[in-house]
């Protein structure tokens, strides 16, 4: 975890305070994590710790939720509330349908927004090393 908050925290370094002026004036864009969504409590609490981090990271930074599936708000719901920019950011595994269809398709279904849409977190090193790493915690070496 210590890796994936120092890599998270030099990703929101990289990305500045975009938008914002000492008047206050403009308001950065909104930064929506998109997850997956699933059945598992634990899954959801997860994310929520996340979230968190990344309001603790960025106060003045809006972050919103949206699932794709399985937990609300969905995605849909989440974008349709918004105005402005919005940068998505999917908290996925792989570059797979949900990236190329259903993520796309929820922008496209919210036109009054300004969206980019940013890359999945994997494949990436980290996950094969934290995947290894529960592997062996559970006797599977």
């Amino acid at each position: 975890m210590a890796q994936f908050t120092a890599q998270l925290t030099a990703q929101l370094d990289r990305l500045g305070h975009h938008g914002v002026r000492r008047g206050g004036h403009e308001r950065p864009p909104t930064l929506v994590a998109v997850a997956h969504g699933s059945r598992d409590p634990e899954a959801l609490r997860t994310v929520h710790a996340l979230l968190d981090r990344v309001r603790a990271l960025r106060p003045g930074l809006p972050v919103r939720l949206g699932h794709i599936e399985l937990n609300q708000p969905l995605l849909t719901d989440t974008l349709a509330a918004l105005r402005g920019e919005a940068v998505l950011v999917p908290l996925l595994l792989s570059r797979g349908h949900h990236i190329k269809q259903d993520i796309p398709a929820a922008v496209a279904a919210a036109p009054h927004l300004t969206a980019r849409i940013a890359a999945p977190l994997g494949p990436d090193p980290l996950l094969a090393e934290a995947l290894h790493a529960r592997l062996a915690e559970a006797g599977r070496p």
